[in-house]
């Protein structure tokens, strides 16, 4: 009896020994559920926390001078899904990309590429304001050291995002690389005089502005403009083109709105 009990020892013994060699070691999944999961938390979605911080510039901005409103300097910042950051600045376009984002220093650096100068980056820094207050201010470097401290006016209306986008369908229309006297023919009086004389340059760079809007906002603009543009080709005094600039000058401030898309206030 008691060898017969011995020996069911034994083989029950021998039995569970054979039974763990056979389920093997614990299985690496199952260890790795106990352990703590280095993938639960999301990486740092760097490209998102630098569209907020463009974002958050969004809106109207003014220098903070005490000279008075002429002395001001006037700053549009508007951010797109599409097209990222759009920036005007006294209402000319500022054509560039922002270069980059640096967070931990709430710094943009925007390079603006010219055609018919040096390109430049130009950093813009978020500037908290003091204790106790919310909001920032921003501080604008440009590429040769001058700077310009901003205070913020007010978020973007409808009217402000219309105005800013024609100013750049302007811009595209009649790019900063433009050469002195535009569309006319070189070897027009127009074209001699807007290259040679202050007076009739000024009138040359606003009567293309205001064609360009002409055009863009009105269905008979490309029609008038080409008008305006056939009379003063004609010309050959200055006094001709003094005259033409100013009955034209007259006939747009009768019959249309122009020349207000700087007007952000």
């Amino acid at each position: 009896m008691a060898l017969h009990g011995a020996y069911a020892f034994l083989l029950a013994l021998g039995l569970g020994a054979a039974l763990t060699a056979c389920s093997g070691p614990a299985s690496p999944d199952e260890d790795a559920e106990l352990a703590p999961s280095e993938t639960s938390e999301s990486p740092t979605d760097e490209a998102a926390f630098a569209q907020d911080f463009q974002r958050s510039l969004e809106g109207i901005w003014s220098t903070e001078r005490a000279q008075g409103d002429d002395a001001e300097v006037i700053y549009a910042f508007e951010w797109q899904a599409t097209s990222g950051l759009r920036i005007l600045r006294d209402g000319v376009w500022l054509h560039g990309t922002v270069e980059d984002v640096d967070l931990a220093n709430e710094t943009l650096a925007f390079h603006i590429a010219r055609n018919n100068g040096p390109s430049e980056t130009v950093t813009f820094r978020r500037q908290r304001a003091t204790s106790g207050t919310a909001g920032f201010t921003l501080r604008v470097t440009w590429g040769l050291g001058q700077t310009d401290d901003l205070g913020f006016v007010r978020r973007l209306t409808d009217r402000d995002r219309q105005e800013i986008t024609l100013a750049i369908t302007q811009a595209s229309v009649l790019p900063e690389a433009v050469a002195c006297g535009g569309d006319a023919p070189p070897d027009s009086l127009r074209a001699r005089l807007a290259c040679s004389d202050a007076e009739f340059a000024e009138l040359d760079r606003g009567l293309r502005t205001q064609l360009v809007e002409l055009s863009a906002r009105y269905p008979d603009g490309d029609r008038t403009a080409a008008a305006v543009v056939r009379q003063l080709d004609a010309c050959t005094t200055p006094a001709c083109l003094r005259e033409v600039h100013a009955q034209w000058q007259a006939y747009f401030d009768e019959n249309y709105d122009l020349g207000d898309v700087l007007d952000y206030l």
